[in-house]
């Protein structure tokens, strides 16, 4: 290997190595969450992970056309199904705190939240999703 061929092997690995540290520091951002992007049932969770909300804030996720789903637990309270709003139509499954109901309100700090969801066609393959948000006040 002569001199010339060498220094651009170098220069090429170079090149490479900036690429790659450029998309990994790119891919590496707090943008999005990855695991509701990257998932096929699940267009949206409300809140999203890490949000701040109030205490009268819904709770629930809006799904793929094709799934459905259910809210197991808020702040470790188990939501009964007969209180969650479960709309097929909209592919969306909400809880609202209020009087009367398992939660009156969301409790003022870090809530974590736990779903069940699953292809209508195959309602046994279901899968869970928890994700966390902080409640203001």
């Amino acid at each position: 290997m002569n001199r010339r061929s060498a220094l651009i092997i170098s220069i090429l690995l170079a090149l490479g190595s900036g690429s790659l540290l450029a998309a990994l520091l790119i891919t590496n951002s707090t943008e999005g969450d990855i695991r509701v992007e990257s998932n096929p049932a699940i267009r949206e969770l409300l809140p999203q992970r890490g949000d701040t909300v109030l205490a009268q804030s819904n709770v629930g996720a809006i799904l793929a056309p094709g799934w459905a789903g259910e809210i197991l637990q808020i702040g470790g309270t188990t939501i009964p199904r007969d209180e969650q709003r479960i709309e097929p139509a909209l592919n969306s499954v909400i809880f609202r705190p209020d009087d009367g109901l398992a939660l009156n309100r969301l409790p003022s700090q870090e809530v974590c939240a736990s779903m069940l969801y699953w292809p209508v066609r195959t309602p046994e393959r279901s899968i869970t999703i928890s994700w966390c948000f902080k409640v203001d006040g």
